[in-house]
């Protein structure tokens, strides 16, 4: 008989959610894909050689067919995981880069750029909002609400880039650097 802990767990985490039966061929497959996603263009295998070739018998480039015959397997055994994970990588990605491309067309000033966010942000809080509902008024209503849920969300987030694209060239550089001692150049 299963005890309290192990019948709470399997009540309490959804079938969706319960990663316990997944091979972990298929984890690694999510991973590396979610990954690669997320560089936008493709470079998740290329970052994994990197960090394991210092510490592996093997090189980078041997490294890196590996992981690419792999992922190229997981595509073509699991590809609604493949395509799951794909849109998992790149939506945190296209989070930060929309509003970080709106701060660079508007400008540098901080005021205008916060100001510029939260417009946006209400804006699409309000079309958000409209496509809950069953009629003309509920919509109408439903987008008002989210209006200032959204305003608020989008100036914290066009502060929050205004920081990350002062940070970002040397943390570009210090990567770019890494990239090239572990390739040797």
């Amino acid at each position: 008989m299963a005890g309290f802990w192990e019948t709470y767990y399997k009540m309490s985490t959804p079938p969706m959610y319960d990663l316990s039966e997944v091979e972990p061929e298929q984890l690694k497959g999510m991973a590396r894909t979610a990954l690669d996603s997320a560089t936008i263009a493709g470079v998740g295998g290329e970052i994994e050689a990197g960090i394991r070739a210092p510490f592996s018998d093997q090189t980078f480039q041997e490294i890196d067919s590996q992981i690419n015959q792999e992922q190229a397997a997981f595509k073509e055994n699991y590809p609604a995981e493949y395509m799951a994970s794909s849109v998992l990588g790149m939506a945190p990605t296209i989070a930060v880069g929309a509003p970080a491309a709106v701060t660079k067309i508007i400008g540098t000033g901080l005021a205008k750029n916060v100001l510029a966010g939260t417009a946006f942000g209400g804006l699409g809080g309000f079309f958000g909002g409209t496509g809950e509902g069953e009629t003309t008024e509920d919509r109408v209503q439903s987008g008002k609400e989210d209006v200032l849920p959204f305003a608020l969300g989008g100036g914290i987030v066009t502060a929050a880039m205004m920081g990350a694209i002062k940070s970002a060239p040397p943390v570009i550089r210090f990567f770019g650097n890494m990239a090239n001692k572990v390739m040797g150049r």
